[in-house]
């Protein structure tokens, strides 16, 4: 921010740092809520890419095929390999925001999302963890 200050100058450089400075240490109602607002976009973000791109979840006895145990385990080990949103719920990623949002107006949409994207990886055949789901 001090090159972008630079670049600009005073006094508009000034005021660009001071907001960016407020925003990052989170001084004001407003700072909070436009970091909320930024945190929830990249949660909106996961959720419509799992919405797009995670296939449904194959049950066991189906991806598995008549294959000997030696073979189905060698396929497991590959796909542990192949971990991304057309394969597995982004679960990390969720568990790691639970908790990032703290305004109330935005942490309701949070939980809203949330309880939408539990229906949905029900309906592609996934689970929710209890660490994925919104902690208060």
């Amino acid at each position: 921010m001090k090159k972008i200050r630079g670049i600009v100058g005073d006094p508009l450089g000034l005021e660009l740092f001071e907001l960016w400075k407020e925003y990052e240490e989170q001084e004001t109602v407003e700072a909070l809520y436009c970091k909320d607002i930024d945190k929830f976009e990249m949660i909106v973000q996961g959720y419509e890419y799992e919405k797009e791109h995670l296939q449904h979840k194959q049950k066991e006895e189906e991806s598995n095929g008549g294959e000997s145990d030696e073979k189905r385990q060698k396929i497991k080990e590959e796909e542990a390999h192949k971990k991304d949103v057309r394969n597995e719920p982004l679960r990390g990623f969720f568990v790691s925001t639970n908790k990032a949002i703290k305004s109330p107006l935005f942490r309701r949409l949070d939980k809203e999302l949330r309880e939408r994207r539990e229906v949905m990886l029900q309906e592609k055949g996934w689970s929710v963890t209890e660490e994925e789901r919104q902690q208060d």
